[in-house]
């Protein structure tokens, strides 16, 4: 971690791990709530592609994923890996929540766990390019120059372009529950 620390001083372990279950809880918001673009900014395309498409399969058959006292036990750093163009950081987070499903239309109980809360072992992988830029405190959209709260929505409500988190800072790249 020294050697991260050293190359990129803008990063704290404590602001780290803030910012990765932050986002591990919006992900499971925007299945929940149908609304990947809330979190999009956030996220690598593969792993919007990977929720999208479970979002799709839950909308076909009427369905709403719920995750319901959603909350983070733990977060832990397993290991750091820095390349030529990128800084990549493993991180095992240690959750829990239930699990369920129920009807979209009627909201009733169709299959999962409902009663009570089940602990789920996660491993999130995180990327940020070395030569990031910094972000101002407010920042505009790359599209039309509008301001932007990107931790509100993360994407122009002017011109509805998805700001680009990825030139700036950390990016969920991969997301694997045990």
């Amino acid at each position: 971690m020294d050697e991260l620390i050293s190359l990129d001083p803008t990063f704290t372990e404590s602001s780290f791990k803030t910012k990765v279950d932050n986002i591990f809880v919006m992900l499971h918001m925007s299945l929940m709530t149908d609304n990947m673009k809330r979190v999009r900014h956030f996220i690598s395309d593969d792993v919007y592609n990977k929720y999208s498409e479970i979002l799709s399969n839950l909308n076909s058959n009427n369905e709403r994923q719920m995750f319901d006292e959603l909350n983070v036990k733990s977060t832990d750093i397993i290991d750091i890996n820095i390349t030529d163009d990128k800084y990549i950081i493993k991180v095992k987070l240690v959750s829990k929540y239930m699990d369920y499903i129920v009807d979209k239309n009627t909201n009733n109980f169709k299959r999962g766990n409902n009663s009570s809360r089940v602990e789920k072992e996660n491993i999130l992988i995180f990327e940020k390019r070395r030569n990031s830029k910094i972000q101002d405190v407010v920042r505009f959209c790359p599209n039309c120059g509008h301001p932007m709260d990107v931790n509100k929505s993360g994407y122009c409500e002017f011109c509805h372009s998805t700001y680009n988190q990825e030139s700036y800072d950390w990016v969920l790249t991969s997301i694997t529950t045990l």
